[in-house]
């Protein structure tokens, strides 16, 4: 059985200004095209579909015709991450057909999702959404239909341990009668010592924004607690941009990361869907997929007439982070540049000469205010005021003590 793991796809997100949809339109695609051809028999979304809780049309779009393909050859199981609405992102769940689960309500956590593959071979999969403390601290905790029940605790790893320990409960029944299903677990979470980038939001509440790898171990059982003989085979994680395992825990914890870079941080990191291998009631391998690129990010620097050399050819069509590093601020800096990129999305001048504050400071002391701002032009621009501009600031000083002097 092969089960494709895949998150964060965040349609409807632009990149500074510029529109990704060409982006999502060939990575979907593309995606139709891998599960097509390698056979895929399930295909796990863990999170952040949608850019924002009420996404464009046009995303809509896209979302509608990417499931009705990969629906019309496999099983979608999908979550709702901390960018989507939850309640418009599953409120036709109980509608859907048999080839696609949305599941969005924390209550509905702990029921397992089989998934048959081709071979015969079945998977448990745990579908867990996004889980604000503040929203589902009371309906997850112990005794929630009591008269008073007492809330969990304001944390991410509360809410988790809560969900993990109704997975528990489930795999516990399935267990004892027999079932050695493969066992995945689907979050859209900040694990502890995991890498994130500068294109995540931030998801911290009360001062605690990540949990603990072990959970996944545990299953959010108190330490006294006997452990399950067969727990979880696989941690499909949502959240976090850039693929990578998180070590910590027994269980192999993976975020497949996002399919396009969303921030200058990911630039020249390799985008990827992961692939499980299931068989024998196990995970027996697991492959990392490729997604070709349809623009590369990159972060250049360096002085003015360098980047406008041939140097830079190279980069010449990509979407660039583009800092000059001329010691004065070049004419026409920004225009020049986007004139020989195309795709400059940012452009900085951070010279390598740096003012000395300090200094400027200290040799302020008994000298005309006209003489100091000289010094701070010429300090911070990295070379003296020319013939016109020291007249311009004369004029200007000149024009002030008249104010004052009236």
């Amino acid at each position: 059985m092969l089960i494709l793991h895949t998150s964060d796809w965040h349609l409807g997100r632009s990149l500074h200004g510029a529109d990704l949809g060409g982006a999502t339109a060939a990575f979907l695609d593309w995606l139709g095209g891998l599960v097509e051809e390698r056979g895929v028999d399930a295909v796990l979304v863990s999170g952040d579909v949608f850019d924002r809780a009420v996404p464009p049309v046009g995303s809509l779009n896209q979302m509608s015709q990417a499931l009705a393909r990969l629906c019309a050859v496999t099983r979608v199981v999908l979550v709702p991450g901390n960018h989507d609405s939850a309640t418009r992102l599953g409120f036709t769940s109980e509608l859907l057909r048999a080839s696609l689960t949305i599941l969005s309500d924390p209550l509905d956590i702990g029921r397992g999702v089989e998934v048959h593959g081709a071979d015969g071979e079945v998977a448990l999969v745990y579908p867990i959404p996004y889980l604000e403390p503040d929203l589902v601290r009371d309906a997850l905790a112990e005794g929630a239909d009591a008269p008073d029940p007492t809330p969990l605790p304001r944390s991410h790893e509360a809410v988790m341990a809560a969900a993990l320990r109704r997975v528990r409960t489930d795999l516990v029944r399935r267990r004892g009668r027999g079932e050695e299903s493969a066992a995945i677990a689907m979050v859209h979470t900040f694990v502890t010592g995991a890498t994130p980038s500068d294109s995540e939001r931030d998801i911290q509440v009360g001062g605690v924004p990540s949990v603990p790898a072990l959970l996944f171990d545990t299953l959010g059982a108190d330490p006294g607690v006997e452990p399950l003989g067969h727990g979880l085979d696989y941690v499909a994680a949502g959240h976090l941009h850039r693929p990578q395992d998180v070590a910590g825990a027994r269980v192999p914890i993976r975020y497949s990361g996002s399919p396009i870079a969303y921030s200058f941080s990911e630039a020249g990191a390799a985008k990827s869907v992961t692939l499980l291998d299931i068989g024998g009631g196990a995970l027996r391998d697991t492959e990392v997929v490729p997604v070709p690129t349809a623009r590369r990010l990159s972060v250049v620097a360096g002085p003015m007439e360098q980047l406008l050399s041939p140097a830079f050819d190279e980069v010449a069509e990509d979407y660039l982070s583009v800092t000059v590093t001329d010691d004065a601020r070049p004419p026409e800096m920004v225009a020049r540049l986007r004139a020989r990129f195309t795709h400059a999305l940012v452009v900085l001048h951070q010279p390598g000469h740096l003012p000395d504050t300090a200094v400027a400071v200290a040799g302020a002391v008994g000298r005309s205010p006209r003489e100091v701002a000289r010094d701070f032009f010429t300090e911070v621009g990295g070379r003296p005021l020319d013939e016109e501009e020291t007249k311009v600031l004369d004029d200007v000083w000149t024009e002030v003590s008249r104010e004052v002097g009236a």
